[in-house]
């Protein structure tokens, strides 16, 4: 009798874990999503609203080929954004970094967009990656990356010199990969 409970015993502790195992994995669905910023569109003092693109980011003479973080190198104003974007860029995501300057200064991680002037480069902040969200920025904003996905939309804005944002960047890189 002392064998059977035993035995019994050594079932139960096999099939339970069995059971909890296979009802995570049927009711379980660890699906997250990142969300798209402005997709009814957003009015900013000074940017011309044209409602059916207003969420997309476009930029003349420039083609958007896949996810792409852009940032502002002149804005730059620590090291450790640098660092920390290098160690995203050896993730294996398909994302290009893409500097926009109002000078030929070249990017130190990708390419660079080379705009007329301070007030266009202040323009695409404004206007395109809506960097001051809902309010037009005026001064630099430091240290700051944004994520557009292929469709062109904003996906998400992060401080380039903050490890917590930055691991976030790589989370979301990694879900949005594997939308696309």
């Amino acid at each position: 009798m002392n064998n059977l409970k035993k035995v019994l015993f050594l079932i139960a502790a096999l099939i339970i874990p069995s059971l909890v195992y296979v009802f995570l994995r049927g009711f379980g669905n660890n699906k997250f999503e990142i969300p798209v910023y402005y997709s009814e569109g957003i009015k900013i003092e000074g940017c011309s609203s044209d409602v059916d693109k207003a969420h997309l980011v476009n930029f003349e003479n420039y083609e958007l080929e896949g996810a792409q973080l852009f940032y502002f190198p002149q804005w730059v104003d620590n090291e450790a954004f640098y660092q920390q974007c290098k160690r995203i860029q050896k993730k294996p995501y398909h994302v290009s970094f893409t500097a926009i300057a109002d000078t030929t200064l070249q990017s130190k991680l990708g390419n660079t967009l080379v705009v007329s002037d301070e007030a266009h480069l202040y323009n695409i902040a404004n206007c395109s990656l809506v960097l001051g969200q809902e309010i037009a920025i005026t001064s630099p904003m430091y240290n700051k990356l944004v994520l557009v996905d292929a469709q062109k939309r904003i996906r998400g804005y992060y401080d380039g010199a903050d490890l917590e944002d930055m691991d976030r960047l790589d989370i979301e890189l990694d879900i949005l990969s594997k939308e696309e």
